[in-house]
């Protein structure tokens, strides 16, 4: 998913730049394909696992609404390739490409959104085990009588 999305820039240059040269568009078009099969795989299986069942709908719409996107490019692609001297196909093209462009950032965000739980779990098990190491440091510290108690008490009586 994010190497289709992190091309996907690339992919709107080339088309663009493609607009000259429209012999080029048959195989970004199918590369896109391709790159889009993968992203809609992994798509469905973001969507799945996303908490809450909201941010998974979220993402599925927005990959679909980016599959349609696609399909609309890759048929302004087919229509220059038909007609290359056709400027009213080449602006229909480069408007196609900005708005799959756009859908590209939708899903970014949908993903995004349903990563905030991930994060926030890596976040706490980080912290977690820092605290761990923290406690085990004082432990070994102790154990060996290093810190000053407070009283005459010992650190078994405690542990």
């Amino acid at each position: 998913a994010c190497r289709f999305l992190s091309l996907l820039p690339v992919f709107f240059f080339q088309m663009t730049k493609s607009v000259t040269n429209p012999e080029e568009l048959g195989g970004l078009a199918s590369q896109m394909t391709n790159d889009y099969g993968h992203l809609a795989l992994q798509g469905r299986l973001a969507a799945a696992t996303a908490e809450p069942e909201e941010i998974g709908f979220q993402i599925k719409t927005r990959v679909q609404e980016l599959g349609h996107g696609c399909i609309f490019l890759v048929q302004k692609a087919g229509a220059l390739q038909i007609c290359p001297t056709d400027s009213y196909t080449k602006r229909e093209l480069i408007e196609c490409a900005r708005a799959v462009t756009e859908k590209v950032s939708l899903v970014l965000s949908a993903l995004q959104a349903g990563n905030k739980g991930t994060q926030a779990c890596i976040t706490a098990a980080s912290a977690v085990s820092g605290i761990i190491a923290d406690l085990d440091t004082t432990i070994m510290f102790a154990t060996a009588g290093t810190l000053n108690a407070e009283n005459n008490e010992s650190f078994a009586d405690h542990r």
